[in-house]
Formats: C-alpha cells, sequence, structure tokens
C-alpha cells in the first residue's frame, strides 16, 4: 500500500527478465494510472488495472485471468479488457479467461468451456456452441445455453 504506481512498475520489472518498460508505460497511459499514484489510494478499479498492467507487461505467453473484471466498472470492463485480451490473441498468445459473467466471455472468447460444480458440461468453439444452440434464426445467449445444459437451478440469482 505505501508503494506508487511508478514504484510497483520498477519493483515488478525485477521479476520478470521479459519484462517490456515501453509496454508497461503504453498499458499505465491506457489505464490512466498515475504514475506518482500511491497504491492504497487507488479505487477497486483502479488497483485492479494496475494488477492488470504487471500481469501483461512482460508479455506472456500464457495469461490466465480469473475474474478479471471484478470490480471494474462497465465502461472499462468493456474497453480496456476486452482490448487487452483481443491484443494478446492477435500476438498468437494464449488467455485463460475465467468468468461468471457469460455476456463478457461472449465478447471476448473463441472457445468456451462451461463448468458447473467442478464438471466440464460444454466446451467447443464459440461459433459452434451457437450454431448447435441456434433455433430457428435465434441464436440464444450464453446464460440461455448455459441454463439450458444445466437446468434452472443453476441460474443466478438476479442482481440487486
Amino acid at each position: 500500500g505505501w508503494m506508487r504506481v511508478d514504484e510497483l512498475m520498477r519493483y515488478s520489472r525485477a521479476f520478470y527478465p521479459a519484462w517490456d518498460d515501453g509496454y508497461a508505460e503504453e498499458l499505465r497511459q491506457a489505464f490512466a494510472l498515475d504514475p506518482a499514484a500511491k497504491i492504497r489510494n487507488l479505487s477497486r478499479g483502479q488497483r485492479a488495472r494496475a494488477g492488470l498492467l504487471i500481469a501483461l507487461a512482460h508479455r506472456p505467453e500464457l495469461l490466465v485471468l480469473d475474474e478479471p473484471s471484478s470490480g471494474l466498472d462497465p465502461i472499462v470492463r468493456r474497453d480496456i479488457l476486452g482490448a487487452v485480451i483481443r491484443t494478446i490473441a492477435h500476438e498468437g498468445r494464449t488467455v485463460l479467461f475465467s468468468s461468471h459473467l457469460l455476456e463478457e466471455v461472449e465478447q471476448v472468447a473463441d472457445h468456451v468451456t462451461m463448468i458447473h460444480q467442478g464438471k466440464i458440461v460444454l466446451s467447443a468453439p464459440l461459433d459452434d456452441i451457437r450454431e448447435s444452440n441456434r433455433v430457428g434464426a435465434r441464436v440464444p445467449s450464453l446464460d440461455e445455453i448455459f441454463v439450458a445444459h444445466v437446468g434452472r437451478d443453476a441460474a443466478p440469482a438476479p442482481e440487486a
């Protein structure tokens, strides 16, 4: 919490031989993070963006994102996270992305694996899942497809 954003970047660089200073700075600017801001004073969303910056700046071959949009506002989630994932995929790297927000998954995934109670209930390219669950001209959402595969008891409770 005592560290500033720029200090976190310098500190993290030591752990990653492939750290890319230029890319880290691009990400810092894209994520609108003030280099002089203390980590403890950042909002939850800003902390999530700082963590994403550290995870991305060394250009990993495999990036594992577990509920990465938790704490991000919808605009940041859509714009930044989507752009980051598409950029990584375009560079030929792999992103393993877990989320309970299936609408978010639909925007960025090319392959989807659905898990219910620890078991894989569906795993296929997103386009194949959509096509095989099509009803006439209507393509159901991943939420609808998930509920169809596991039953109504799995439907998430509506958020208040």
